[in-house]
């Protein structure tokens, strides 16, 4: 006997499995369109690392699990951070430097991810749109990105991956904010708070004046101030002694700021390395560095004594100083 009404649900269950198929072929289309454009951006410096390296991603990447603080990132041999190390600084230190990564990567989310002003809005429109799946998977995806960059990756999170990564989630966060702008302008309004119709406008055009005037006052103080390009010009002058003592323009320089220097300079760097001056004396013979700056406002404590008494080292030759900054020239023994 045939039950009532089969045929309809038969085809609405079809039709439903249709929809399903469909639906699972948009999503492989879609993930292969990302894949393929992360390629396009990526696949060129890829190469480069394979040709360099011989692997896809730097040898010493996974290491920075290990770090134990933010210098480590350029020690040398990069062997010295390892799992053993990391366990020798003790639990109290690993816990320091996550709570520190925290409070940073919290900052980040309310000042640059929620543009300081935006930030109520943005969570009132995420609470609008809390049931929806884009808020769902944006709320879980910032989520996992917070808990490995604050406990996983920790110094390299607080010191600008969290910022980066969290780019991805950027426009989803800045598309909530005028959603929850009218949401609280309607609210002032149905409760009388409000009286005037237009008030959405007044509140949308005060809050782009508060941040063009936002923006004045932190490219004042960032950019305009005078002596940000403290460091700059001092490379300038660093890199005018190193040629007036003979320096020949392909010989390496180690540096706090090798980009810095390579920038103003066009000389080829090697960055700092924690550790002491033993150790940018087995640098030097790795790379071929024939000189060593040593900067007040980057001196570790590894290399304090080193900055207090030129003639410390017999392999660090002390040349002069310049703004402060001592220069040496480097005779590795083999």
């Amino acid at each position: 006997m045939v039950e009532p009404g089969w045929p309809s649900r038969a085809l609405a269950l079809l039709a439903l499995e249709r929809s399903f198929q469909e639906k699972i072929q948009s999503f492989l289309l879609f993930g292969v369109l990302v894949v393929i454009g992360y390629l396009f951006v990526m696949g060129p410096w890829y190469a480069r690392n394979i040709i360099t390296f011989g692997s896809p991603l730097p040898p010493g990447g996974s290491r920075i699990l290990w770090l134990t603080n933010y210098n480590d990132t350029f020690a040398f041999p990069i062997d010295r951070v390892n799992m053993r190390s990391w366990l020798e600084a003790g639990g109290g230190a690993a816990l320091k430097v996550r709570l520190g990564a925290l409070r940073l990567n919290l900052l980040n989310a309310f000042a640059a991810q929620g543009g300081i002003l935006l930030f109520p809005f943005i969570l009132i429109g995420f609470w609008q749109l809390r049931h929806t799946i884009r808020a769902r998977l944006a709320a879980t995806g910032w989520i996992i990105l917070l808990v490995v960059m604050t406990l996983v990756f920790p110094l390299a999170g607080a010191r600008g991956s969290f910022f980066h990564a969290g780019a991805a989630f950027q426009p989803y966060w800045w598309a909530l904010a005028p959603i929850g702008l009218n949401r609280l302008v309607d609210s002032l309004y149905h409760r009388k708070i409000l009286t005037v119709a237009h008030a959405g406008r007044v509140f949308q055009g005060f809050l782009v004046l508060i941040s063009m005037l936002l923006s004045v006052v932190i490219l004042q103080l960032r950019v305009l101030q005078p002596g940000w390009q403290a460091e700059e010009e001092m490379y300038v002058k660093v890199e005018q002694f190193l040629v007036e003592q003979g320096a020949g323009p392909n010989e390496i320089v180690i540096v706090r700021n090798p980009a810095g220097y390579y920038i103003v300079s066009g000389r080829p760097t090697v960055v700092m390395p924690p550790g002491g001056p033993d150790v940018i004396l087995a640098l030097a013979a790795r790379y071929d560095a024939a000189y060593f700056v040593l900067e007040p406002g980057g001196v570790l404590r590894e290399y304090q004594q080193l900055y207090e008494q030129y003639d410390l080292n017999p392999g660090l030759e002390y040349l002069g100083e310049v703004e402060a900054a001592h220069i040496y020239a480097v005779h590795p023994t083999e």
